[in-house]
């Protein structure tokens, strides 16, 4: 029995890789960009201040998802800072989107809060790459092995 060729697109996985971290980028920018789109919200906080939380949670992922993007060019060097200006440039955007938006307004300490939450997500995961990267690490047992009782 003879098998079927597989069709392969001529796409290279790697580029395939690179595409949908761009894709995923893309699509989480326009999900904050849809979301912000509301008008205001009539819902209360259930705390002082959870607008921030929720800023600093989102735009953390946001750099997240953009340093993992563009860990994959490897022509890119400080990935870490290109990823913390995607982030920050957006919220800016997002701020200035906002004051068009009935209901909503634009906050300089949203934009703060961006900030610290794409600086607080990069910072992460630069300690993670460089403790991967580490000889010594590979060295040393790692803490996270030990099974408690």
């Amino acid at each position: 029995m003879q098998r079927e060729p597989i069709i392969s697109t001529g796409i290279p996985v790697h580029w395939k890789k690179k595409s949908f971290h761009a894709a995923l980028l893309l699509g989480y920018s326009f999900l904050i960009y849809l979301l912000s789109s509301w008008a205001g919200q009539n819902s209360q906080p259930l705390f002082e201040n959870q607008d921030k939380i929720e800023h600093i949670l989102a735009y953390g992922f946001m750099a997240y998802i953009a340093w993992t993007a563009l860990r994959q060019w490897t022509v890119l060097r400080r990935c870490w800072l290109w990823a913390w200006v995607y982030a920050v440039g957006y919220g800016l955007t997002d701020e200035w989107h906002q004051l068009f938006v009935p209901g909503r307004y634009a906050d300089l300490w949203d934009l703060v809060a961006d900030a610290v939450g794409a600086a607080l997500a990069i910072a992460l995961l630069e300690l993670y790459r460089a403790r991967r990267e580490s000889r010594i690490w590979m060295i040393l047992p790692r803490f996270s092995r030990l099974s408690l009782p």
